[in-house]
């Protein structure tokens, strides 16, 4: 499975952070202390005297917080196996999985090595199954409980531990990317989003959070897509939408936000959405030539030419000077089955427009090669089935001019590519073939072409 990368340069800050100890040595949470404390609040938020108190919520927040912390208050990504065992003593006992990694194995936590480094962990008999989640609804129902003039206060009191949740969260969450547990990452910083909401943090949007949201609903739209779930998976990728809205709204990700989300409406067909997406960003960027670009690729994918051609017609009343606006003109008045040769002369001369204002981009070098070389081709072909001498010498001639014409431009397309070994490469094809028809096997044209094929 292909896997997604998360940014976490801070991981380990992260990691470790949330239970940071005194210089004098580390105080361990204890499990089976926990384990009673958490019975007891079970009992306390169903005693009527005390479930209506807010001191019995929060309470109930910070322990189950400390239940999430237990086994990781020194732990931190990165680390060895010895600096884990100066903490936590030496495991019951130590697998090493098909894999190669290795698992370290204590009473309530297995700790997860690759390469002699600590990359996640996974839970024995939890206290419960998701403790964070509980901390949060403490929380709130703390807030709840609590007169309505005095919530802010509480809030701000409670900032610190809010401030602590967030960061254990994000951990769980890391852990549960690696460990492949795509549903429960998305719901660890989805949950850092909910927690942003209360009113101390004053509409506070983490857009590194909101990113890996969006990233993550993409991977469970994708296999979900991939299971033939296609409800869950347009929900899921409807999900990514918004997050890439989300930020796009306050000016994260630039115009690139737009081409992200573009993908994520291709994946549940609907073609129509991104195209007005992109016009929308369109709006906001109006600079951007790859969203001039993507949005004109929308249109050539439906096969809707003439609203293609309507949409770069508005985009050269605006921007007349577009180079994007040119090149997609000429592919979309080219784009069916049947071409008129006065067409594809038009569309060749949209292609020189393009590149008068941009003569770096090596696909329009290449498309107009491409095009050149193809018309050349056909009237070749026709030359081997003519019988007249006379038209033979003008199809001929013609194939001959398109030949030119082509190796013209893929040279340049070549020359400008800069690395781009597909470009590079198929027009070195081309090249090839055309030296080949033009000066045959023995020209050195084509015998430089095929070595630096063969270079490659």
């Amino acid at each position: 499975m292909k896997r997604l990368i998360l940014l976490s340069a801070m991981v380990a800050l992260i990691f470790g952070s949330a239970t940071a100890q005194e210089a004098t040595g580390p105080v361990l949470l204890n499990y089976k202390i926990l384990q009673k404390k958490a019975a007891k609040s079970d009992e306390a938020i169903q005693a009527e005297k005390t479930a209506v108190k807010p001191t019995t919520w929060i309470s109930r927040g910070k322990l189950f917080q400390d239940v999430d912390n237990q086994g990781l208050e020194q732990a931190q990504l990165g680390m060895d196996e010895t600096m884990l065992k100066v903490t936590y003593k030496d495991p019951v006992s130590v697998e090493t999985t098909e894999d190669n990694k290795k698992i370290l194995k204590y009473d309530y936590i297995n700790y997860i090595f690759e390469n002699g480094r600590l990359r996640g962990w996974t839970r024995n008999e939890p206290i419960v199954e998701k403790p964070l989640d509980e901390a949060l609804k403490s929380y709130k129902k703390a807030i709840d409980l609590t007169e309505e003039s005095k919530r802010a206060k509480l809030e701000d009191k409670l900032k610190p531990q809010f401030d602590e949740l967030k960061t254990q969260f994000q951990r769980y969450g890391q852990n549960q990317y690696y460990l492949e547990n795509y549903k429960d990452a998305l719901y660890a910083f989805e949950a850092i989003l909910d927690v942003n909401k209360f009113e101390v943090y004053n509409g506070l949007i983490d857009t590194l959070m909101v990113n890996y949201s969006g990233i993550v609903a993409r991977e469970l739209g994708r296999q979900a897509k991939e299971a033939g779930n296609e409800k869950e998976a347009e929900e899921m990728y409807r999900k990514t939408i918004k997050y890439y809205q989300d930020l796009a709204e306050i000016g994260s990700g630039g115009s690139s936000a737009y081409i992200q989300m573009t993908r994520d409406f291709y994946a549940i067909g609907d073609t129509l959405g991104a195209i007005e997406n992109l016009k929308h960003g369109l709006e906001l960027y109006p600079d951007s030539t790859i969203l001039v670009t993507v949005t004109a690729q929308a249109y050539y994918l439906m096969k809707d030419n003439e609203g293609g051609l309507e949409f770069i017609q508005e985009r050269l009343n605006e921007k007349p000077q577009c180079p994007a606006a040119y090149y997609w003109k000429g592919l979309l008045i080219t784009n069916k089955s049947d071409v008129e040769e006065d067409l594809i002369k038009e569309a060749l001369a949209y292609y020189d427009t393009s590149l008068m204002y941009d003569p770096t981009n090596a696909n329009v070098w290449y498309q107009s090669g491409y095009v050149n070389y193809a018309v050349g081709a056909n009237y070749f072909e026709q030359e081997s089935y003519e019988e007249d001498p006379g038209m033979r010498e003008e199809l001929n001639k013609k194939g001959v001019g398109y030949y030119e014409a082509s190796v013209e431009k893929l040279e340049k397309a070549i020359s400008v590519a800069a690395g781009d070994r597909t470009i590079v490469k198929e027009a070195l094809d081309l090249l090839k073939r055309m030296y080949y028809k033009l000066y045959g096997g023995d020209d050195e044209r084509y015998l430089d072409v095929n070595e630096r094929l063969k270079n490659l």
